[in-house]
């Protein structure tokens, strides 16, 4: 086995076991994983990654959304945000399934992956504005806005396959010079002025002095008719 290819399936197989520990920060780590293979996978010394990748990379895929499926089912109780999720799920496992037998990427389109963006969304709503009820319309409005967007990014990258032959450094670099051009002289100042703001946020919400501002944002939302206010 290739040194590249060994690296990179032991982050994909060990970064989502931090899951079980962390499931929200444990998922969206397993998600940079598998978003940043590639790319890791370029930067080595070893040369570029197979052309049959894209087959390989389900497996570790379907292993790091298998424990977040194993999560929803432990952890979740009973209800619609857990009903969804094994429906969402075993509809990906489906696309899976048929993608090894047949070889054809059309199914991984039929069969999205809209399952870890719908679990990245609850664990948002359970872990950092617990009182925003999660009721069935607003869980359907949320699964269209966010499951959508998903849905087109599979057409492209699956059907299309408008991103095959491109390689993902290159196109990092491009964007970041674009963005450095287009902010200018500005970059210095917005890095002066962000880094120490969020560094300060993060130290009072450590120390719990952030408490004002999670009950005014509640305080909103209720008048509003969105959750119940806390305490």
């Amino acid at each position: 086995m290739e040194p590249g290819l060994l690296i990179v399936l032991l982050i994909r197989f060990a970064v989502p076991l931090t899951i079980f520990r962390w499931p929200l920060w444990g998922g969206i780590a397993s998600l940079c994983a598998d978003a940043l293979d590639v790319v890791a996978w370029s930067l080595m010394p070893w040369g570029g990654y197979p052309d049959s990748y894209h087959q390989l990379d389900k497996y570790p895929d379907m292993y790091y959304l298998s424990i977040e499926f194993i999560v929803t089912q432990m952890r979740w109780g009973v209800g619609w945000p857990r009903r969804i999720s094994l429906t969402l799920f075993l509809w990906r496992l489906t696309g899976f399934v048929l993608f090894e037998l047949t070889g054809e990427r059309k199914f991984l389109f039929f069969c999205p992956n809209i399952f870890e963006v719908f679990y990245l969304f609850v664990m948002v709503a359970t872990t950092y504005v617990s009182w925003y009820k999660l009721t069935p319309l607003r869980l359907g409005l949320w699964l269209t806005a966010l499951g959508l967007p998903w849905w087109i990014k599979e057409y492209f990258l699956h059907w299309q396959r408008v991103w095959d032959d491109v390689v993902a450094v290159d196109v990092i670099q491009a964007i970041a010079e674009a963005v450095l051009s287009w902010l200018g002289d500005w970059f210095a100042v917005l890095l002066a002025v962000l880094l120490p703001v969020l560094t300060a946020m993060w130290l009072l919400a450590r120390a719990g002095r952030l408490g004002w501002l999670r009950r005014w944002l509640s305080a909103q939302l209720y008048m509003r008719g969105y959750g119940q206010q806390a305490e």
